[in-house]
């Protein structure tokens, strides 16, 4: 590769609760994108020893997370213990050191003070989740752990329909248990970036109804924030609605559309970017009337929407 081509190279930092490299998820959530990535992965039980990570497993009155180690096994670990080496993590980074962080857990219900422009996988799977279930669709949740059932607290999901269920990445006979639990549902949401392409596959036939992938919802995150350099050529395929929209958009408004799909305040966002609210507010009003839509719900459906066709 050549060093011009080197410099055209998008510096992503991959943040996993587990062990790295995971070669499960990121050469998926990479192949989808289809953009020229130099991919940096880390992961919050690198280094340990195996005592050290059993001393991580959660205490009862700890939230819990599944994730992988490096040999391939899974491993339950503490959502607050874990949650604080990741934040650790992201705190070493600078301004520069990377175009994007994707912060890949589904399960951290916490903000991570970032430097970089950084993609939480929690809050944009929780913001696609609010806009499907505003349109008054009733919405299946699929969670990898048993006692993560009861661990879901979306407070501004307590006026909706939701059924949660459980399974594991990859156990098609528990995915199709889970189904008859979520059979009422309209939309089901694989809520781990652990299912894969090929769980969202097995799922959506076996349901045959619109099965939502946070992998996808990850990928689309990341497209808004990377896609905006002028120098990045473009060969994957966009919906055509979509696409000719956000090709009104400069890249500062999609920074901003990107985060506000996550659902961020104008402060957050401000603080994130490092420009002040009212700047925000500007920047996000000029993306809802480039996007052609009325409300921060109805931006996020035609993002996730992109990514699911036939949603």
């Amino acid at each position: 590769m050549s060093s011009a081509e080197k410099s055209h190279l998008l510096r992503v930092a991959f943040l996993s609760v587990g062990q790295t490299p995971r070669m499960d998820v990121v050469p998926e959530i990479l192949a989808q994108l289809d953009l020229p990535i130099a991919a940096t992965e880390f992961g919050a039980l690198n280094g340990l020893s195996d005592r050290e990570i059993v001393e991580l497993a959660p205490s009862p009155s700890e939230y819990s997370l599944a994730t992988r180690l490096s040999d391939g096994s899974n491993v339950i670990v503490s959502k607050p213990r874990v949650a604080e080496r990741l934040a650790g993590i992201l705190a070493q980074f600078g301004p520069s050191d990377f175009d994007l962080v994707v912060i890949l857990s589904t399960g951290l219900f916490r903000e991570f003070d970032s430097r970089c422009p950084t993609v939480n996988a929690q809050r944009a799977i929780e913001a696609g989740i609010l806009a499907l279930a505003a349109q008054g669709d009733a919405i299946g949740v699929v969670q990898p752990l048993a006692q993560q059932v009861q661990e879901v607290s979306i407070p501004a999901l307590a006026s909706y329909r939701v059924l949660v269920s459980h399974a594991s990445p990859g156990d098609r006979d528990a995915l199709a248990r889970a189904l008859v639990d979520l059979a009422e549902s309209e939309i089901i949401v694989l809520n781990s970036v652990g299912f894969s392409e090929a769980d969202r596959t097995m799922v959506a036939r076996a349901s045959g109804k619109p099965v939502v992938l946070a992998r996808r919802l990850v990928a689309g995150a990341m497209r808004l924030l990377l896609d905006g350099r002028k120098d990045v050529a473009r060969t994957y395929d966009t919906a055509p609605i979509l696409a000719e929209r956000l090709q009104r958009l400069t890249p500062r408004e999609r920074q901003v559309l990107s985060l506000a799909a996550e659902g961020l305040s104008n402060k957050a966002i401000g603080r994130q970017l490092g420009i002040s609210p009212k700047t925000v507010e500007i920047h996000r009003s000029k993306v809802m009337s480039k996007m052609e839509v009325a409300s921060t719900s109805a931006l996020i459906r035609l993002i996730v929407s992109a990514e699911h066709p036939g949603l």
